[in-house]
């Protein structure tokens, strides 16, 4: 009887004894996981935007300390110099682990702007202007901690997803603001201090709960390992969209109503959920895989049955083949090499939108790039000057024949065709090589007028929503930061489209991106009824689009192998644009068109004796700015130098247009 009833236990252990293993091996597989890795580093980078979030602590500080808008115009500068230069952060990514990355960019953001809220809360004594524009370099340098700790990782645990991989954690760094809102608004409001805490203290505490996990990878590539990461992609994407959409509707409730804390809970909560959701993505991986595996083996099955018969046929031509005749195999030779020139991934000619996301490394250690025995510098060369002028079917006869002369000399180890000096557009360039270029600073100018005056609105956007009128400026720094994550992803997919399906250069995706930040501008400056929802709308999509079509078109036009230090050079470009549209233009029209509106007060209240001299020299200096006008002339001045940047970019475009008919000549002709 004893043993009967000690069955079940002795069984119970038994079976725990037995789960036990399993349960360690799963919980191994979902530590080695690289979905997981990726999972970390958008909670990472959903903390790594804090620069987007100046607009929203920027009117507090001004008020505590006391600043102009020239001053605090000087405060975004140095925010976005520390956002833009991460030489240090590149360096020590190959000397120290990620998690050391990791934890430095936490660390500098806690110092920074946990000094900052340490001061404006009169928590600790006020230093000179200097002295904070340090501390905002400091913490706003942390994100490039995070930048690079999160790419670098992502990029190599997907090598054939980059695209994907970078899109997605860039959009998410856009979410920053408006995520840091919400928590401010559920948890935190009305005082003003604790958001400047949050920004200082959420992205530190995120960090050091997720920098262990945050590592490389190693994972065999398989087939159907590779095609089920566009599920996991895929999926990533539509929760991103999701949460894009319900943001925005949150934005939207508040502005329009008074919403009670038990709703404001509840948006908090979903807003959480929303963005824990990606840890369903290694499921959702696991299951495509396990898919593709059972239709792969359905396929072998299939095929296996027809072995015989195929086994005939190629028999039979083993037969046959023979009695050809030596002119008519030299025909089926000459076919054959015509079918291979057609499809670049075969010849090794040219270079496909593959590559960007696929690398290939061979032989010639070729990197998506023409750094190989035969690239388009032969093809541009061997070209006649007067192929423009055919038709397409001609023009598109002569390269194949062309392709197929320079494969016939490179397969004989004849010498190659003589080269112009240097690089040509598409292969491997240098940075010293790349200025020499005029494509290179067409490129350079109009990120400038784009990210430039992009960026200047978007650190002023607090300024200008209380200079319009309107109570809530958190709303549109939210906003912006939401429309901001949408142009990223919107303007990598549409630039995709014209590449892969017309062998259109991306450069006119970036032209339209300009022309709809000039449209904002133009909204902005004007300051009718509403019109800063729409102009919000336009300038942040156009802002965002810019970061998802800059990065492929530098890879497109130099070249892989040098990638990371062209594209810091192109980041450069946006504070060189704030200095001057925020600096010397928007922040001095607001403190002349203050002065102006206090002018105006002292004559009408016949204020003219002496002793407010030094009233009106406070007031000159220090006073706001209200109505459309304060930042009228500066918008008209940035809605031209986006409509120039269109102009640059129709020109780009122009030029790079053979480039992209050669990068994308597989999808274009067979």
């Amino acid at each position: 009887m004893a043993s009967i009833l000690s069955s079940p236990s002795s069984s119970t252990r038994s079976l725990s004894a037995r789960q036990m293993p399993v349960m360690a091996s799963v919980c191994k597989a979902v530590w080695h996981n690289r979905w997981l890795v990726l999972v970390a580093s958008l909670w990472l980078q959903a903390c790594a935007g804090v620069g987007y979030a100046f607009g929203s602590f920027s009117p507090l500080v001004k008020q505590e300390l006391g600043y102009s808008q020239q001053q605090i115009t000087i405060l975004g500068i140095a925010k976005d110099l520390g956002a833009s230069i991460g030489l240090m952060a590149g360096s020590l990514s190959g000397i120290i682990p990620v998690w050391c990355l990791v934890a430095v960019g936490a660390l500098h953001n806690l110092i920074g702007y946990g000094w900052l809220w340490l001061i404006v809360t009169d928590r600790a004594s006020v230093l000179p202007i200097w002295a904070v524009c340090i501390l905002i370099f400091v913490g706003t340098n942390g994100e490039t901690y995070f930048n690079t700790a999160t790419l670098v990782t992502n990029v190599r645990n997907f090598p054939k997803s980059r695209g994907h991989v970078v899109g997605i954690l860039k959009g998410f760094c856009g979410l920053c603001s408006a995520i840091f809102t919400q928590i401010y608004v559920t948890f935190f409001s009305p005082d003003e201090g604790a958001y400047l805490a949050i920004v200082a203290i959420g992205p530190a505490i995120v960090a050091f709960m997720v920098m262990l996990v945050i590592r490389p990878i190693r994972a065999k590539q398989r087939t159907e390992q590779t095609q089920s990461e566009s599920w996991g992609f895929a999926f990533i994407y539509g929760d991103c969209g999701i949460l894009a959409v319900y943001l925005m509707g949150v934005l939207i409730l508040q502005d329009i109503m008074a919403v009670n804390y038990d709703l404001k809970l509840m948006i908090a909560l979903i807003l959480l959920v929303l963005v824990a959701v990606p840890l369903l993505t290694p499921l959702v991986a696991w299951v495509a895989r396990e898919k593709m595996v059972t239709s792969r083996n359905d396929e072998i099955i299939q095929h296996i049955t027809n072995v015989p018969v195929t086994m005939d046929k190629q028999y039979d031509r083993r037969l046959t083949e023979p009695l050809l005749r030596a002119s008519e195999k030299s025909d089926i030779k000459d076919a054959h090499l015509n079918q291979e020139v057609h499809d670049p991934e075969k010849t090794g000619i040219g270079f496909t939108s593959s590559d960007l996301g696929n690398p290939q490394f061979g032989p010639e250690s070729r990197a998506g790039s023409f750094s190989g025995s035969v690239g388009m510098s032969e093809l541009e060369d061997e070209k006649p000057a007067d192929i423009d002028l055919l038709s397409e079917r001609e023009r598109e006869g002569i390269i194949v024949q062309i392709r197929r002369r320079i494969l016939h000399a490179a397969a004989d180890g004849a010498v190659r065709v003589k080269r112009k000096r240097g690089p040509h557009r598409g292969e491997d360039f240098t940075l010293w090589q790349a200025i020499l270029k005029a494509d290179f600073w067409l490129l350079f100018f109009v990120l400038l007028c784009g990210a430039g005056t992009g960026m200047a609105a978007i650190d002023n956007m607090g300024q200008i929503s209380e200079s319009q009128g309107y109570p809530n400026s958190n709303v549109f720094v939210s906003m912006t930061s939401i429309f901001n994550f949408a142009g990223r992803l919107l303007g990598g997919y549409f630039s995709e489209m014209l590449a892969r399906n017309y062998g259109l250069p991306r450069s006119w995706a970036l032209g339209v991106a300009e022309g709809c930040m000039a449209a904002g501008d133009f909204l902005i400056a004007m300051g009718w009824p509403n019109t800063l929802y729409a102009g919000t709308l336009l300038v942040g999509m156009g802002y965002g689009a810019h970061w998802g079509i800059i990065p492929p078109i530098i890879s497109e036009l130099f070249g892989m192998k040098n990638f990371g230090m062209l594209y810091n050079f192109y980041t450069m470009a946006t504070p060189a644009g704030v200095l001057f549209f925020s600096g010397f233009l928007a922040g001095y029209l607001y403190d002349v068109e203050a002065a102006k509106q206090h002018i105006g007060a002292f004559t009408t209240a016949g204020l003219q004796n002496s002793t407010h001299i030094f009233s009106y020299y406070h007031l000159r200096t220090s006073t706001n700015c209200t109505g459309a006008i304060c930042f009228r002339s500066a918008f008209l001045v940035m809605m031209g130098v986006c409509i120039f940047g269109m102009i640059l970019t129709t020109i780009l475009s122009i030029r790079t247009q053979k480039v992209y008919k050669n990068l994308y000549y597989k999808m274009l002709f067979t």
